[in-house]
């Protein structure tokens, strides 16, 4: 597994944080389609089309939400 991290907004600590979310190892899911002579295609495809993970915050765990203009609008009001 891998981590992507993006800046979101993060509800509890109610600030920007550079939030992170597991990602499907590409190179593993590649290499045992190639063993499997492509039967682990059926695993694969469901894997990254209905499982993406939610980004969530480094500091309390919880889900983030994108920045939108809202959002950074009102942290800059404070």
């Amino acid at each position: 597994m891998g981590v992507q991290k993006a800046q979101r907004y993060c509800r509890n600590e109610n600030r920007l944080v550079l939030a992170e979310r597991q990602t499907p190892n590409r190179v593993l899911h590649l290499l045992l389609t190639v063993v499997t002579a492509g039967l682990w295609l059926v695993v694969w495809i469901p894997l990254e089309l209905f499982a993406p993970a939610a980004y969530r915050c480094p500091i309390c765990g919880d889900k983030c939400q994108p920045v939108t203009r809202k959002i950074r609008r009102q942290l800059e009001s404070h």
